[in-house]
C-alpha cells in the first residue's frame, strides 16, 4: 500500500509541476476571439464573459447536457461517414483507419508505459519515471470564430495538450470491460490491471483503428452547479467552444524517445522521432443527453469508467471522440515522412517534375522576340 500511496502522490506533483512550468493541461483551453479584441487588447480576466457557446439544457434529473449542432454522426459506424459544418458549408467525409504503422509504435509506447509501472509495483524498482507526452498526450489544435464568447483572448486559434486513448470496437466493448472488472476483482490492484490492460491492447481485433477519444474535463463542471467549483471562472474550456462552432482539428503526436534501431516500426531505422498528425473532426458527447444513442451512451461510459478508475473523481464527463479522416507522417529525414500524407495514400511528384529546361545553343545571340518565347516556354514568373 505505500507503493500506490507513493505511487500516487509522485504521479500528482509530477502532472502539476509539468503543467505548472510547460504552462500545459491534459485538458487544456482553447482560445477565444473577443468583441474588446477589436480595439487591440484582450479582456482582463474581471471581464471575461460567462455566456456559453453551447445552448445547456437539463433532463428529467436536472442533470445538464447540450446538443452539437455542426456535426452528424448517425453514418459514422454504418458507413464510415462523418458530415461536418465547416466555414458554413457542409460537408461528408469518409472516416479511414490510422496506418499499421502508427499502431505499431503506439503499442510500443503503451508496452514499455506499462512494463514501468509493474516494475514498480512488483518491487523490481524504486524508481517510477514515466514522462507525460508521447502516445497518450497528443496535441489538439482547434480554431472557432472571430468573434468568440470567453473574452480572455484576441484569438480563436488554441492548441492543447490532452490525454487520448484508442477505443474498442462497438463488439468488443463488453467483453474488455468483463476483463477489466475481473482484473480489479482479483485483489492484485493494480499490477493485475496493468497487466490486463497490456494484454487487451496487444490484442488488435479489439480495437477502432478510425479514432480517438478523451474527455473535456472542464466544461461545465460541475455538472449540476452554477458554481463551477468556485475555480474556473468561465462555463466552458476554448477548445470546447471552438468544436461547438466548427468540430474541424488535428491531433499531432509525437513519440518520446528517438528510435534505436531494434524497433518492428520505420522499418528498423534508427535515430528517427516518430512524428504523426491526424486531421479530422470531433465528437462530443454530452453524458446526459437524453437523445444519445447506445453507442454514445456506451462509449462515454467506457471512457470515463477508464479514467476515473486511475485518477478517481467524477465519470459523467463530456466525452471527446476524434474522427479520423487523414493521416500524415510528419517523422523527419524519414522517407515518406517529412509532412508527407499516408492515409489515405497520396502520391507526391517533383516540384520540376514535367519542366523541360531549354538551353540557348553557345554563341549564339537570340533577339528580343525569342528572348521573350524562351521565357515563356521556361514559365518563369516575371
Amino acid at each position: 500500500m505505500k507503493k500506490e500511496a507513493s505511487c500516487i502522490r509522485k504521479i500528482s506533483i509530477n502532472r502539476r509541476s509539468f503543467l505548472k512550468y510547460t504552462g500545459i493541461s491534459s485538458i487544456s483551453l482553447t482560445l477565444g476571439f473577443p468583441f474588446i479584441a477589436l480595439k487591440g487588447r484582450a479582456a482582463s480576466a474581471e471581464t471575461i464573459s460567462q455566456k456559453p457557446t453551447a445552448t445547456w439544457r437539463f433532463d428529467a434529473d436536472g442533470n445538464r447536457y447540450f446538443v452539437p449542432a455542426n456535426i452528424r454522426t448517425d453514418q459514422v459506424n454504418s458507413k464510415g461517414l462523418v458530415t461536418a459544418r465547416v466555414d458554413g458549408w457542409w460537408r461528408t467525409y469518409q472516416v479511414r483507419e490510422f496506418s499499421d504503422e502508427f499502431h505499431d509504435w503506439w503499442l510500443a509506447e503503451k508496452n514499455w508505459y506499462y512494463d514501468q509501472l509493474i516494475a514498480y509495483f512488483e518491487d523490481q524498482t524504486d524508481e517510477l519515471r514515466i514522462p507525460n507526452g508521447g502516445h497518450h498526450h497528443p496535441m489538439l489544435s482547434t480554431y472557432g470564430r472571430i468573434l468568440g464568447r470567453r473574452g480572455d483572448s484576441d484569438f480563436h486559434l488554441n492548441t492543447t495538450v490532452k490525454g487520448f486513448t484508442i477505443i474498442p470496437r462497438e463488439d468488443k466493448i463488453d467483453y474488455i470491460n468483463q476483463k477489466i472488472q475481473e482484473a480489479y476483482a482479483s485483489g492484485n490492484i493494480p499490477i493485475d490491471v496493468f497487466k490486463m490492460r497490456r494484454s487487451l491492447y496487444n490484442d488488435k481485433s479489439l480495437w477502432s483503428k478510425d479514432r480517438f477519444a478523451t474527455l473535456e474535463l472542464y466544461s461545465g463542471r460541475p455538472i449540476n452547479s452554477d458554481d463551477q467549483d468556485g475555480n474556473y471562472g468561465f462555463m466552458e474550456t476554448h477548445t470546447f467552444q471552438n468544436i461547438m462552432v466548427n468540430p474541424m482539428a488535428t491531433l499531432t503526436y509525437m513519440s518520446l524517445y528517438n528510435t534505436d534501431g531494434t524497433q518492428s516500426y520505420f522499418g528498423g531505422q534508427a535515430d528517427l522521432t516518430p512524428h504523426f498528425e491526424f486531421r479530422g473532426f470531433c465528437w462530443l458527447i454530452s453524458y446526459y443527453n437524453p437523445a444519445n444513442t447506445d453507442y454514445e451512451n456506451t462509449i462515454a461510459r467506457y471512457i470515463n469508467k477508464a479514467h476515473s478508475g486511475y485518477h478517481g473523481g467524477a465519470d459523467d464527463i463530456t466525452t471527446n471522440i476524434f474522427l479520423i479522416v487523414e493521416q500524415f507522417n510528419n517523422t523527419p529525414t524519414y522517407n515518406p515522412g517529412r509532412g508527407k500524407r499516408v492515409v489515405p495514400p497520396y502520391t507526391y511528384t517533383s516540384p520540376s517534375a514535367g519542366m523541360t529546361v531549354i538551353q540557348p545553343k553557345k554563341g549564339m545571340r537570340l533577339s528580343r522576340e525569342e528572348k521573350l518565347a524562351f521565357i515563356k516556354r521556361l514559365g518563369i514568373p516575371v
